[in-house]
């Protein structure tokens, strides 16, 4: 995916300071980060939580990579904030037994944290379409 989006050219991310460079597409990488942790409390279920680690964790690495350059932009500390949120509710659900009360309160603020992504994702994109 990362290698497929490297060659959109209507971003805010440049990967040099030619005028004709390559560019990364952060939003669209972004939400495929948030599409996958969305899928988390399923892939749980399946007992596919170390390739879901080890995938992300691929792929994390390939996007700071790709990104590095540019990690004053804007855009950039917005998606590694995200990416913390990510971590941290996944940090909560490992180490922190939820309340008796709410026993299925990790895979619902899951599911609000994606949701909320989503929602910004599509007036984001539809945005984009609209003003380009």
């Amino acid at each position: 995916t990362v290698v497929l989006l490297y060659n959109d050219k209507r971003t805010n991310v440049q990967t040099d300071g030619k005028s004709n460079a390559q560019t990364v597409s952060l939003p669209a990488v972004w939400f495929t980060v948030i599409a996958t942790f969305s899928m988390w409390p399923l892939l749980l279920k399946d007992g596919l939580s170390v390739m879901y680690v080890a995938g992300m964790g691929l792929y994390l690495t390939i996007v700071y990579i790709l990104f590095k350059k540019h990690l004053s932009n804007k855009a950039v500390l917005l998606f590694i904030l995200s990416v913390f949120g990510c971590v941290v509710l996944h940090l909560l659900e490992v180490f922190v037994k939820p309340p008796e009360r709410y026993p299925h309160i990790y895979p619902t603020l899951n599911s609000l944290y994606s949701a909320g992504h989503f929602a910004l994702f599509f007036c984001y994109f539809n945005y984009r379409q609209i003003a380009d």
